[in-house]
């Protein structure tokens, strides 16, 4: 074999492997993280006290959106909002969608009460949230990460 055959057949092998890395990168890089958390640290319990009403839930959050459930206590209910109908312990679902910080769903309570929810994240460590109402305006109700007393 002359070595004029060999340079063409290492250069062919050589834009084959540049080819398949240039490949790989592109679609490392472009990869299907759409659908993937941003910061998985933000999973996890999320908690809150507000107006004698107490709620844990397991939050899941994506780049657009925030899901989960959890239970609820009542214990001397003053929230408003229409929430006077809490009552006792129960079972709330959570689903939002997100934007950046901005946090706006709805929190599903097992007696029917499906409040609009709106909110921003701050610090990754809380939403500075409230319950929405058309005749009382908004009832705060603030989520904490992890466990609160």
């Amino acid at each position: 074999m002359t070595t004029a055959i060999r340079l063409r057949q290492r250069r062919a092998v050589a834009l084959r492997f540049l080819a398949g890395f240039v490949a790989v990168v592109a679609l490392a890089a472009c990869g299907a993280d759409a659908t993937r958390p941003t910061d998985t640290s933000l999973d996890g319990a999320w908690t809150a006290r507000s107006f004698g009403v107490a709620a844990m839930l397991n939050l899941t959050w994506t780049r657009d959106s925030v899901r989960g459930t959890g239970t609820y206590n009542a214990i001397s209910n003053t929230l408003g909002c229409g929430g006077g109908t809490l009552v006792g312990m129960g079972s709330v679902t959570f689903r939002a969608a997100r934007s950046g910080s901005s946090v706006s769903g709805f929190m599903t309570f097992d007696n029917g009460w499906s409040p609009p929810y709106t909110g921003t994240l701050e610090d990754n460590a809380r939403i500075n949230g409230a319950f929405r109402s058309i005749d009382a305006g908004s009832c705060s109700f603030e989520l904490i990460f992890g466990l609160i007393p």
